[in-house]
């Protein structure tokens, strides 16, 4: 088995073989070859028998070489060097320029024609910037991705990925050496196996005067009215002075005993020092403490020796304990005063706010157990602010009850906004339900504004995605030589892909005059069945206007909203304003950038006039309960009559209707009955979410007020959304290892005992805005544990609901608790000087070198070292063919006698003229004897021509002879005798001819008979 092995492959010249064991068989087979051979070819004589022996051996030798695998190896001699160029934000600016120069000089030395470069820059992520090639001249920075992280091993990887496979590769690993990600040596050994040497460029820098907010370390959890410390760690390169501030939630906390100032005044001396500060929190939930160092040199300048600014700043979140406190959002208090009231009454403890000033972040948003929201249009809240309370509910176990009215639900353009998700309704109803359905027309003239096409594709989308599907939809344009049409007929939303489709084509003409798109919308508007009806126009409403037409959409009943944008001149917009009040709706004017973002919110607020037909108002009636025994309803038998509410259907899954109205669909008999959802309940995520598709009492519920139950209903439902409150028995730890943390939860009793075989609902809510569950373990008596991902730096907040057996058999025990976790600056902005051993490490394991930043000295072209990148062919074809042909040449020695002796003498035979021209002559004799046979003699008597005849003068006749087809002559008018003659002699030489082709002939059969005796 040894040689087996150890001729796996084998090299000979410019031969390489695969497969070198079947190179073995050659011996073997050419012995059994040569002892065959002594009795198969014992009939020829010694020359033919050892060519043909030779033959044979040729052909065992050509079909173990095919066997090999051979292949034609081809070397090259071109190299490529791939950069790989460090493009975090570690590394200076002046440093990166002087990187890139160095790579422009090596270009310069490069041999044109032989040297290939590459360029790979690396921050997060490893991007390619130049694949490798003769023509790359320099580095050319396209996108090169995040700079707040660097992993080099991925730059190195990428570079191996792109490296030609016919040239000797090296790679030039320019960079400080501070990896945040990956691991560079485990690459440097990947390289080294492939047998690429890494050169290093050290990018060589440092901050004498540099200062790092490291963390803010303050407690996870507090009591409320507790005296909290935190503390802040910082480190400096050298001696350094300047101010830390503190602040509590945006708000600066006073460090400093002279009122000029807020800040704490600092003496760094270099190191790492550890700053500590008493805090009272102004109020109880999450409490947001941001410690950021101002540097200020001795001459008071601030700013002054620090030049990372990124690293100055550093947060820690406490969560201090409340109790029973909810955010109620309102406008008008005649909508809330009666709620408002009763919850007070109840002891739940009320902040209230205006939409504008719900708060938009979810650590804001954690200061409350739930939020209310009553009779409020998505309009009136910004997309973050909706965004921010789906995660509150979902990620953070916040509570949510909405109440209805006029602007509620889909009457109010919820319809598609992030909170529609959470909602236990649906707020479009299916077609089942016949509503009376509104009909919207879109006039889109020329949006003459920056970014115009955009924004006014933004605002029509905003109008469609507000309706519902069975609302009616058209869209009105000037086509510049096509006119004005429609380019949406008006017709059902439906899934809102054709519509989408319109709107994503459309051209936003210049109309001359509003005349033919309003008449369009009136005509067609007028034809339709819906319950309401309306227009919305944008333009920069330079068009002319004939101010008829507005009394025939007033008699029709449709209303007109105009949305101004950057007009031409101050009078533009008095066609526009004449629209809106001649129909009873409203004008928008957008005169600068900044009101352009409002563009979306405009058409989503009138877009929902329209669906006003969603509210169903009439007689009082009393709302049916679902008899579901649930916490929200308990000890309610009945509710009071109620004159209306926001259409909605149940949402199927984990959703309950608690409370609804019945409803009759249709005629005759195909009339049936339907319940719309008056309250629904259900858990979204980690919270709980309430819909009241009713009022609160001032317009629908008025009979309300009187009903002893009104303020435990509300208060039942507002409990039941609430958070449950932190466990004062519960203490959580957080630990950062590297990109995740581990998070440490003690669970314990009243008495201090550990709770075991608690299970958790957990989830954590990240920087970025992405939320997501995560699983945590038992690991001890009491003790829990949790490992997160916090990649990025920033703030998490994590919300665990527990529920765990009580040891003395009461009822279970649930809590919740939160934590933040806090990820520092990334620690791309921590790295302060030149990581120089580590680049080393990588240049002694691939046999690398440390450079000198000199191209012209440090040669990375040079091919010392490097593996020679070899080609190979495969040629077992071409091999088998020569074998093929060596078999036939074999079949030919063994069958045909070959005489070297006559068949030298036939080719030197070729070079002699004598011999030449005799046998031309010979062939030429034989050609005319048998041409003159044929002629005298005919077919039928060819076969006496062999019969030799002689011609005496006894055989000629005295008289004439009788010539072939002529009539017989006297004997007077015979041949003469010189005529016999020359017969005679025509017919010698005729005989002479015959006999060389018998000789021929007689030579032919003695050769075949010799054959047939071998």
């Amino acid at each position: 088995m040894t040689p087996l092995v150890t001729l796996a492959a084998l090299t000979v010249g410019p031969i390489a073989f695969d497969r070198a064991e079947f190179l073995l068989l050659i011996l073997p087979l050419a012995a059994a070859v040569l002892w065959i051979g002594r009795k198969s070819l014992s009939g020829l004589g010694g020359v033919p028998k050892r060519v043909a022996l030779g033959v044979r051996i040729a052909v065992i030798v050509m079909i173990c070489a095919a066997l090999a695998e051979p292949s034609l190896r081809r070397v090259s001699k071109d190299a490529a060097v791939i950069a790989v160029i460090d493009a975090s934000r570690s590394v200076p600016v002046s440093e990166r320029e002087a990187v890139d120069r160095y790579v422009e000089e090596l270009a310069l030395e490069s041999d044109t024609q032989r040297d290939w470069l590459g360029v790979v820059t690396v921050g997060r992520e490893a991007l390619v910037q130049s694949l490798p090639s003769i023509r790359v001249e320099g580095v050319e920075r396209q996108f090169i991705g995040r700079g707040d992280a660097t992993d080099l091993a991925a730059g190195v990887r990428m570079a191996m990925a792109i490296a030609p496979e016919d040239t000797a590769n090296r790679i030039l690993l320019a960079s400080d050496g501070n990896e945040t990600a990956g691991s560079l040596l485990a690459a440097a050994e990947a390289a080294r196996a492939d047998g690429v040497q890494i050169d290093v460029l050290p990018i060589e820098y440092e901050y004498p005067a540099e200062v790092i907010v490291d963390r803010v370390v303050a407690p996870t959890n507090a009591r409320g009215g507790e005296t909290l410390t935190v503390s802040v760690v910082l480190t400096s390169t050298g001696p350094a002075t300047g101010r830390l501030v503190l602040t509590e939630n945006g708000d600066p906390i006073d460090l400093d005993p002279d009122p000029g100032s807020v800040g704490l005044p600092i003496e760094l001396t270099g190191g790492k020092e550890v700053i500590a500060i008493q805090v009272e929190p102004t109020r109880p939930g999450p409490r947001s403490f941001e410690a950021i160092f101002e540097p200020v040199s001795a001459d008071g300048t601030v700013g002054s020796g620090d030049s990372i600014l990124e690293n100055n700043r550093a947060t820690g979140v406490t969560f201090v304990g409340r109790e029973g406190w909810v955010l109620l959002v309102g406008t008008d208090e005649a909508e809330y005063a009666q709620l408002r009231d009763a919850l007070i009454a109840s002891g739940i403890r009320l902040d209230i706010v205006q939409p504008s000033a719900m708060p938009s972040t979810l650590t804001e948003l954690n200061a409350y157990e739930a939020v209310v929201i009553t009779n409020q249009p998505s309009a009136a809240f910004t997309y973050q602010q909706q965004e921010e309370l789906r995660r509150y509910i979902e990620d953070s176990g916040g509570g949510l009850l909405m109440t209805g009215g006029p602007d509620a639900f889909g009457a109010g353009g919820w319809i598609g906004s992030p909170i529609e998700d959470a909602l236990p309704i649906r707020l479009d109803p299916p077609n089942k339900r016949q509503m009376p359905r509104g009909a919207l027309a879109l006039v889109v003239h020329s949006v003459e504004a920056p970014r115009g096409t955009y924004w006014g594709k933004q605002t029509a989308n905003a109008a469609v995605d507000v309706l519902s599907s069975r609302d009616l939809v058209g869209i009105v344009e000037f086509q510049g030589i096509g006119g004005t049409d429609w380019v949406y007929p008006i017709s059902p939303v439906g899934d809102r892909t054709a519509v989408r489709r319109a709107i994503n084509n459309l051209q936003f003409g210049d109309m001359p005059s509003f005349d033919p798109s309003m008449r369009l919308a009136l005509a067609d508007l007028s034809a339709v069945n819906a319950g309401q009806k309306h227009v919305i126009v944008i333009s920069d409403g330079d068009p002319s206007l004939n101010r008829s037409i507005l009394g025939d959409f007033r008699n029709a009943g449709i209303s007109i909203s105009t949305v101004g944008v950057f007009p031409h001149s101050a009078g533009d917009f008095r066609s526009l304003q004449t629209m809106a009040n001649a129909t009873g709706g409203q004008f928008y004017g957008i005169n600068n950038n900044a009101q352009l973002a409002t563009l979306p919110q405009i058409f989503i607020k009138e877009a929902q006039t329209v669906r006003r037909t969603l509210i169903w108002e009439g007689d009082p009636f009393n709302p049916g309960l679902a008899g579901i025994p649930t916490p929200t309803l308990q000890g309610i038998g009945s509710l009071p009559p109620i004159t209306g509410y926001v259409v909605a259907a149940e949402r199927e899954g984990l959703a309950q209707t608690t409370a609804y109205a019945t409803q009759t669909v249709g005629e005759g008999q195909g009339a049936e009955e339907v319940q719309d959802p008056i309250a629904a309940q259900w858990q979204y995520g980690l919270g709980r979410v309430v819909a009241i598709t009713t009022d609160a009492g001032a317009r629908w519920g008025q009979a309300w007020a009187g009903w002893p139950g009104y303020r435990q209903f509300w208060e039942q439902h507002v409990r039941w959304t609430m958070r449950p409150t932190g466990s004062a028995n519960l203490r959580v730890v957080t630990q950062q290892q590297g990109d995740q943390t581990e998070i440490i939860i003690d669970l314990l009793d009243d008495n201090g005992e550990r709770i075991n075989f608690a299970s958790f609902d957990a989830r954590i809510a990240a920087p970025t805005g992405k939320g997501e569950s995560f699983e945590v373990r038992q690991t001890g008596p009491g003790r829990y544990v949790a490992v997160v991902d916090t990649e990025e730096s920033g703030d998490y907040i994590s919300s665990l609901r527990y529920r765990a057996p009580n040891p003395t058999g009461g009822p279970a025990i649930e809590g919740s608790v939160q934590a933040a976790i806090t990820r520092p600056v990334a620690d791309e902005f921590r790295a302060l000087e030149t990581n120089a051993a580590l680049l080393r490490q990588v240049a002694a394991i691939t046999g690398g070198r440390v450079l000198d930043r000199d191209p012209t000295t440090d040669d990375p072209w040079r091919r010392e070292g490097l593996r020679e990148p070899v080609s190979a062919r495969a040629i077992w074809l071409a091999v088998t063919l020569v074998g093929i042909g060596l078999f036939l040449a074999d079949v030919a020695v063994r069958r045909v006698r070959i005489e070297p002796a006559a068949i030298a003498s036939s080719i030197l035979g070729l070079f002699r003229g004598g011999k030449q021209k005799q046998t031309g002559q010979d062939l030429g004799a034989l050609r005319t004897a048998k041409r003159r046979t044929a002629e005298r003699t005919g077919d039928e008597h060819r076969k006496r021509a062999t019969k030799k005849f002689e011609v005496t003068d006894a055989d000629v006749p005295a008289g004439p002879i009788a010539l072939s087809g002529e009539a017989e002559q006297p004997a007077s008018s015979g041949l003469q005798k010189d005529d016999v003659a020359k017969r005679a002699k025509q017919a010698k030489n005729d005989e002479d001819a015959e006999g060389g082709m018998s000789r021929l002939m007689k030579a032919k059969r003695r050769a075949r008979d010799e054959f047939g005796q071998e």
